[in-house]
């Protein structure tokens, strides 16, 4: 699955050269940069200036620079972009075989330069430059302050003050430096060829990666980026291969792949978090609108978020979703100007220690992602919901007070995974959406959302098991002739609820929904004969509404067996739940809602 993947991306990476966006190539990687070092005509530091923000914040940015290979252990220096260690050394406390490293690899480079320029006399001088000279200057030219932030990380790029021109971006060095790439990767004439598992070329093994790219900006990996290949066990290794020899990838693809995903994790157009898992998501298109469609299917809306339903507005279709499918509306008559063939591809990783875990992977076509979400909507739809929840605010009604950090951090991915798939809600959503129920006061107890969660935890089950009688029984409203008992008796709860309010209208500092739901739901042959005969005396003391509430009640009653069940099974606890719903929805929805609705 993992090369599925990646091939995906490497896909992506060639559409972006067929629209001509500028990309690194192969001797080139995109760097996020922190400090500015500027020198003078002999190589000496004048200033060595952080990147900041308007208000003084410190930023990164982002450069294409010399390859940066991946560094796992000992020496390995970076050309005109790297870190404090490898530019300074030991005149700001740091390694000073670092320097050495860096110095070797420079006057390599700078010996492929034909003629020398000031500028690269200028970086000759540094490069050979002494640490107690380079000290001296680094003391002089740069505040305290900037040297302890450049011995805490971040990469520095080169700029030759009198021209004010970036070394890396000078002709004549990316000129030197693609020579000396290119003279690393002849080692005369290779036997060994090795066939690259993404573009399936044969690749001369000098030309295998073998490091993968880090992958950053995944919620809860290292900062510096975590590998989603690696070998570093005997026991992942075979053919006396080491590393990643053993899924053998050219480092043009492998780099492909690590920018467009780098990419991708860095905005926010195309990613969001769930929980522990970090969802990136992409289309093949070049259409705004169709990625505005999927990011408006994974990203939740703000809390005051009023965006007009109008037809041009793909996010405000989505999020009228509900109302759109009340109307009888298809999901291909509301997003006629998508193209359904459009294929679309949603990636789930989690950090695992200095690697990446992929918790899922789903592709398929706009078409076939919009089916199952307009199905998702569909099944939730209930009297009452009057708009398109997000997963996250679906879930907010299991988490105890609405925070999401109270509930296990699986729990968002796994909605994901059903909803892409078209698959029941998981039976832990279930049961723990029951547990708030149970546990929740009459206030908070049912309200939209938890009953179309049920609702649609119930209809999605009956569909996989082919159940088409329960499938007949879970409507959007009440259901007068369900055949489910449970369902009658959540009715019955509500009527009889209804019933003590207006003997006391409403006048109460508790009902029986809040000291008899649990025993009613779980066991009602031991609850309900006492509920009924408190009902007597409350009808009896009611002249206004007390006929027709036992009206109501006895109407409730000829739909239940002679006899009340002793004990209910979680199921049928969410079947009461729902019919204890729909029917104080009846109760207080006027006529012409339901016209509305209906």
């Amino acid at each position: 699955m993992t090369f599925m993947i990646l091939q995906a991306l490497y896909r992506y990476y060639e559409k972006l050269e067929e629209r001509g966006e500028s990309l690194p190539g192969e001797a080139y990687s995109e760097a996020e940069v922190s400090f500015e070092v500027q020198l003078d005509r002999q190589g000496r530091v004048l200033a060595v200036l952080p990147y900041t923000n308007d208000k003084g914040k410190a930023v990164k940015k982002k450069y294409v620079v010399p390859k940066q290979h991946k560094r796992s252990s000992g020496i390995s220096p970076y050309f005109l972009c790297d870190k404090a260690d490898y530019l300074f050394g030991e005149a700001v406390g740091l390694r000073e075989a670092c320097r050495s490293g860096m110095r070797e690899l420079w006057l390599k480079v700078l010996d492929f330069v034909e003629l020398d320029t000031e500028e690269t006399k200028a970086l000759r001088a540094f490069a050979a430059m002494d640490s107690g000279q380079l000290k001296s200057d680094l003391e002089r030219a740069v505040p305290p302050d900037v040297i302890k932030a450049l011995k805490a990380g971040g990469l520095c790029v080169l700029k030759y003050a009198p021209t004010g021109q970036l070394y890396h971006q000078m002709a004549v060095l990316k000129s030197a430096w693609e020579q000396k790439y290119a003279s690393d990767g002849e080692t005369g004439q290779e036997s060994v060829h090795m066939t690259c598992l993404i573009t399936g070329e044969q690749i001369p093994e000098s030309r295998i990666a073998r490091l993968h790219p880090n992958i950053k900006n995944v919620a809860g990996a290292q900062s510096s980026g975590a590998a989603l290949v690696s070998f570093n066990k005997d026991a992942f290794c075979s053919y006396g291969l080491e590393q990643s020899y053993n899924a053998p990838t050219s480092q043009k693809a492998a780099d492909a792949y690590g920018l467009v995903l780098n990419r991708f994790l860095a905005d926010p157009a195309h990613k969001v978090r769930l929980n522990d898992t970090t969802v990136v998501f992409w289309t093949e298109s070049n259409e705004p609108r169709e990625q505005e469609f999927l990011a408006s299917l994974l990203q939740e809306a703000p809390a005051d978020n009023r965006e007009p339903d109008r037809e041009d507005n793909v996010t405000a279709r989505i999020r009228s979703a509900i109302v759109r499918i009340r109307e009888g509306r298809t999901f291909r008559e509301t997003f006629a100007d998508l193209n359904p063939d459009t294929r679309f591809y949603v990636l789930g990783l989690s950090p695992n220690a200095a690697r990446l875990a992929v918790r899922f992977w789903y592709t398929g076509s706009l078409g076939e992602i919009g089916e199952r979400v307009w199905q998702h909507y569909a099944d939730l739809l209930v009297q009452g919901l009057d708009h398109s929840p997000s997963i996250r605010a679906l879930l907010r009604e299991l988490a105890l007070q609405g925070d999401l950090a109270n509930l296990p951090p699986q729990l968002e991915g796994q909605m994901l995974r059903s909803i892409l798939f078209g698959q029941p809600y998981p039976r832990s959503v279930f049961a723990q959406l029951m547990n708030r129920i149970r546990a929740d006061d009459a206030g908070r107890k049912l309200n939209p959302r938890r009953a179309a969660l049920i609702k649609g935890y119930f209809i999605r089950q009956a569909r996989r098991h082919q159940n088409q009688e329960m499938e007949a029984n879970l409507t959007m409203s009440l259901h007068e002739d369900s055949t489910s008992t449970a369902y009658h008796l959540g009715r019955l709860f509500a009527c009889l609820e209804k019933t003590q309010k207006d003997a006391h209208e409403n006048q109460l500092n508790a009902t029986i929904t809040d000291r008899y739901w649990g025993a009613a739901s779980a066991t009602p042959a031991l609850v309900f004969p006492r509920l009924l005969h408190l009902a007597r005396h409350h009808i009896s003391k009611d002249e206004n509404w007390g006929r027709r509430n036992d009206e109501l009640i006895q109407r409730v009653m000829s739909k239940l067996p002679t006899s009340f069940p002793a004990r209910l099974t979680l199921e049928e606890q969410g079947m009461f739940a729902l019919g204890y719903y729909h029917q104080r929805q009846e109760f207080y929805t006027s006529k012409s809602d339901k016209q509305n609705q209906n």
